[in-house]
């Protein structure tokens, strides 16, 4: 992960900033493109008829690789316990207000609260948010990024899931490595410490795998979705996406949130529909064909808005 994190441009020094036009290609290009371009693969490779277990991908990713990465990128981020604790909370509050907002839209639009409201709160803050933050912010921008898909990705698979199932299941932390990963990070920045090189190096080259295979997996599960109503994945799709971008916005400045933290939370805030709404919408019978078209639409319509959002914090 180091050498992708080295890799990363600084942000262009104040007064030497291109023309608007000019800089939202340039964030197309350098940031949006390769995060897309690598799930373009994993799409063409689904389309070409290839296999990819997507279980098994989905297991290393989990209970391996991104627990490394935690542990990689937190404990070399350099970044105070306390900043991540503060993005962390700010997390916590836009997605409170992320949930009570598509509750009353969709009970406005006597749409089924089973079927859209997880896929309308917790949105892509892994497989998307994560390699955005980090080429868009730099390495504090993946820190942090963390912190923000810790919280999403914990309530995603108790809250989220509670949701769908008619019931919550909050005794699944428990079972989640990334718990422990966090854990393990906190106590090596809070105590001074180090890893042993030789696990430190193991703990890199694991961590370095994350974000690619979550890509891949994205691009490979996009290939077998369908959209069931254009118009409603449409409307939906972008009340997603933009109202996640002016709840992070607002999220921010009600945390005081400046620079880099500020950028994170917002477009963190701002990412498509997450594939494991659908899972969790066809796991439990709730018109998952609905939650295909969001996922799908979604996905593609932050192609184009994305570099809209990051022009607007970078």
């Amino acid at each position: 992960m180091l050498d992708i994190v080295s890799s990363v441009d600084s942000p262009p020094i104040p007064g030497q900033r291109a023309s608007i036009p000019m800089q939202i290609a340039s964030i197309l290009l350098d940031v949006v493109g390769p995060v897309f371009l690598v799930a373009a693969v994993g799409y063409i490779w689904a389309r070409s008829g290839h296999p990819l277990d997507s279980a098994f991908v989905a297991l290393i990713v989990n209970s391996i690789a991104t627990p490394c990465l935690i542990i990689d990128t937190l404990t070399k981020s350099g970044l105070k316990v306390s900043a991540l604790g503060e993005m962390a909370a700010a997390a916590c509050v836009s997605m409170a207000i992320t949930l009570a907002a598509a509750y009353l839209l969709l009970r406005a639009a006597k749409l089924p609260i089973k079927t859209f409201l997880p896929a309308l709160t917790w949105s892509n803050g892994g497989n998307i948010g994560l390699p955005m933050c980090l080429f868009a912010f730099g390495p504090q921008g993946l820190s942090l990024a963390i912190a923000y898909f810790t919280i999403s990705s914990l309530s995603n698979y108790t809250i989220a899931q509670g949701i769908a199932a008619g019931g919550m299941r909050f005794g699944q932390i428990v079972r989640m490595p990334i718990v422990y990963a966090i854990a393990l990070a906190l106590l090596i920045v809070l105590t001074g410490s180090e890893l042993p090189v030789f696990a430190a190096r193991a703990v890199q080259l694991i961590g370095g795998i994350a974000v690619p295979l979550m890509l891949l997996s994205l691009g490979y599960s996009l290939a077998s979705l369908t959209v069931a109503s254009l118009n409603r994945s449409l409307l939906l799709s972008l009340a997603r996406l933009l109202g996640g971008f002016a709840i992070g916005w607002f999220t921010a400045w009600l945390f005081g949130l400046e620079g880099v933290a500020r950028g994170v939370l917002i477009i963190e805030s701002a990412m498509p529909v997450a594939v494991l709404n659908y899972l969790f919408a066809a796991r439990y019978g709730n018109q998952p064909q609905e939650v295909a078209g969001l996922v799908v639409i979604s996905t593609l319509l932050a192609v184009l808005l994305l570099p809209l959002f990051l022009a607007t914090v970078m």
